[in-house]
């Protein structure tokens, strides 16, 4: 039987066909592992032997790398890719630009070389710090009718880690969002703190809150001053100096120790341009405590 005669036995049998595409690729496989062959592909670097007393602000996670050896050798880099480690015990504060040369791939089989489409990465470090920081609490809701929020005590003290630069700016974080809605007695809850940078490292992920609520009471207040906002360059002019009433109301316990200069009533004027204006007034209050009547609504401003 010629090399025609078998190869149309081959053709004309479907389980034949299956055979022979896998016999080729058999084939074509065993010799091309043994041929020299190149690739390139991206892969993540590992830092490593930072000192406890730093933290990496910003690095370059991966690096581009083409890999030239034997098709088998090769084959095995394709299927587990390995990393590169980068060792970084005596970088500076700052930005440090580190040489490729610096990096470790660790590779099984030695026919393998690399090389990199760069000459060196970037990493910046800052001086690692820890403090402890303030949790806020959102509320959303309201207590029953006669009813208010006194005060929201966090039971859990927070610490938190991370770069010097980032941490000066953090004064909190805050909580998710608590409901309050229809509540008439103090409560307890534990409460998942927000998302913060992935820089940052919280103590705990979560805290537990008491909610103290009291009975409601209003209290008036008269005359409290009105403050414009405006920049250097503006000259402004009210028909009216000051909120003539407002009805505040709050738990009993924060609402007698309210006092008038607590209350802010401003206008912000900065961004508007010359002109007349009917404007409401924003009343800034504390925690708690909401607004129920003010008079007048608006104030008459003129900015020349």
């Amino acid at each position: 039987m010629d090399l025609k005669q078998i190869l149309a036995i081959i053709i004309t049998n479907p389980v034949r066909k299956i055979f022979a595409i896998v016999f080729a690729f058999g084939l074509w496989f065993f010799v091309s592992i043994g041929n020299d062959y190149q690739y390139t592909r991206d892969i993540r670097i590992v830092y490593s032997d930072l000192p406890d007393t730093l933290t990496i602000v910003d690095s370059v996670s991966s690096v581009s790398v083409t890999f030239t050896g034997r098709g088998g050798s090769l084959l095995s880099t394709w299927a587990a890719p390995p990393k590169a480690r980068c060792a970084v015990r005596n970088v500076s504060l700052g930005q440090n630009e580190i040489s490729v040369k610096r990096l470790f791939i660790p590779m099984g089989f030695a026919d393998l070389t690399t090389t990199y489409n760069t000459s060196s990465i970037s990493i910046t470090v800052d001086t690692k710090v820890s403090k402890r920081i303030q949790v806020t609490v959102p509320v959303k809701g309201t207590p029953n009718q006669d009813f208010s929020i006194d005060h929201v005590v966090v039971l859990d003290t927070v610490f938190i880690s991370g770069p010097r630069g980032v941490l000066q700016d953090l004064s909190e974080i805050t909580t998710e969002t608590l409901s309050v809605r229809n509540r008439s007695k103090t409560f307890a809850k534990k409460l998942r703190l927000a998302q913060i940078s992935p820089l940052l490292e919280v103590s705990r992920n979560d805290v537990s809150v008491q909610v103290v609520v009291d009975s409601s009471v209003e209290k008036v207040f008269t005359d409290i001053p009105l403050r414009l906002v405006f920049t250097p360059d503006q000259r402004v002019s009210s028909d009216k100096a000051v909120l003539d009433t407002l009805i505040v109301r709050g738990a009993h316990g924060r609402i007698g120790e309210l006092r008038q200069q607590d209350i802010t009533v401003q206008i912000r004027l900065t961004k508007l341009s010359p002109g007349e204006y009917d404007l409401p007034a924003t009343i800034l209050l504390p925690d708690y405590v909401t607004p129920v009547y003010s008079h007048p609504q608006r104030f008459n401003i003129v900015i020349y």
